[in-house]
């Protein structure tokens, strides 16, 4: 194993740590997920109903398209992503899902998921049986502001991605977005290594694995960031935000 994957392995295990425990007061990424500033006593019921799902292996399906909402998952540990598959058997990566994360929104509408969500890397999921979930949401308006501030800011998300970006602007915003989710992890936000590899990112970014590598390339050139395989620095976000163009205000 590589230096840089025994890091990417330290980090996952640093995850599982801190959040060892089944108790949503008491998780350190809590504030960042469904439990955000619930009173003590619905948090307290909110972490009944919840359990942690076993640890998943790197590959390994957590939802297939099609299937019914049994319930919402929060990324523990590690990171996921969700994909569709096109007629031809061609995987497009929809997004990438890091701790703290909501899973199955999509599915909310029709009563199925629309995407097959596997693991990136070894991960772990906090369950939420949905029909539990859903009636302690009509309980409490705090949990349901949280619900409808996570459904608003993946609408903005969907409302920017929406937009004819080139593909400078499409890497600029994602390697941005990513530095503001990452230090939920425990690293800095203009030095991190990336989890998923650039292939994935670039079946994400809808490019040419080719292509990627010229546009990484150039924003090195640029003073903009500096790569070493998946381990980023950003020198100067200023930059990189003028590069992102409208996608530098998307936050993931």
């Amino acid at each position: 194993m590589s230096i840089r994957e025994n890091k990417l392995a330290e980090a996952v295990q640093r995850e599982a740590n801190w959040t060892s425990g089944h108790s949503c007061d008491h998780c350190p990424i809590g504030h960042y997920c469904l439990p955000l500033e619930l009173p003590a006593e619905q948090a307290a019921v909110l972490s009944k109903i919840m359990y942690v799902s076993r640890a998943l292996d790197a590959g390994q399906s957590l939802v297939h398209a099609g299937d019914p909402l049994d319930a919402l998952y929060a990324v523990r540990a590690g990171c996921l992503k969700s994909v569709s598959v096109d007629e031809n058997g061609n995987e497009q990566i929809i997004g990438f899902h890091l701790p703290s994360e909501l899973i199955g929104l999509d599915a909310i509408y029709s009563g199925f998921h629309s995407a097959d969500v596997k693991t990136v890397t070894i991960g772990k999921v906090c369950v939420f049986p949905y029909r539990p979930l859903l009636s302690l949401a009509s309980r409490s308006p705090e949990l349901m502001q949280n619900w409808l501030r996570i459904f608003s800011k993946n609408l903005l998300d969907q409302y920017a991605h929406g937009v004819d970006n080139t593909a400078d602007q499409r890497l600029a915003g994602f390697l941005l977005r990513v530095s503001l989710r990452l230090p939920m992890r425990g690293e800095l936000n203009d030095r991190f290594l990336l989890p998923m590899s650039r292939i994935d990112i670039a079946r994400h970014l809808r490019l040419a694995n080719g292509t990627l590598s010229r546009m990484i390339a150039r924003l090195q050139d640029a003073g903009m960031i500096r790569v070493d395989d998946r381990l980023v620095e950003i020198v100067d976000f200023d930059k990189l935000k003028r590069a992102a163009g409208a996608l530098a205000n998307v936050t993931l």
